[in-house]
């Protein structure tokens, strides 16, 4: 009974020592704020893709710091549905070794070769795209 005592006791005087500050959920004078960029150390790339019903697709990627992404592609020229030219996407990266970033999305995955300056899309073999198109496949990096 004792040691129960004493342990509980501990407990109790550490927690009265905390130095932690609690704020409580009521207080209406405090806001978050949400930055304008998720992580300030982001690395961002873009470039067009090729696209078969329309002139391309200008696609920029964001690889935040804590293996989040946010890919922000917008259809050029006209399209079967003009209303619905942008889409943004989320989801999670991963690198595979030093040269391959696997963007995880909830359907597939899509794989690049990392360079300094660039991402190289792969295509679903994994397989460096080759053919007229290929550069179209290269994001830089801004």
């Amino acid at each position: 009974m004792k040691i129960n005592y004493a342990i509980f006791s501990i407990g109790f005087i550490a927690s009265c020592n905390s130095t932690s500050t609690r704020i409580a959920s009521t207080d209406s004078t405090l806001k978050a704020v949400a930055p304008e960029t998720p992580i300030a150390n982001a690395q961002v790339y873009g470039g067009t893709l090729p696209c078969g019903d329309c002139e391309g697709i200008d696609v920029s990627l964001q690889l935040n710091n804590d293996s989040s992404y946010t890919m922000n592609s917008v259809y050029k020229g006209s399209r079967v549905d003009s209303n619905n030219n942008s889409f943004k996407d989320t989801g999670t990266w991963t690198m595979h070794g030093t040269d391959t970033l696997i963007l995880l999305q909830k359907r597939r995955s899509i794989k690049y070769i990392r360079t300094d300056s660039t991402l190289t899309q792969l295509d679903g073999d994994g397989n460096i795209i080759t053919g007229p198109l290929a550069d179209m496949f290269i994001l830089h990096k801004k």
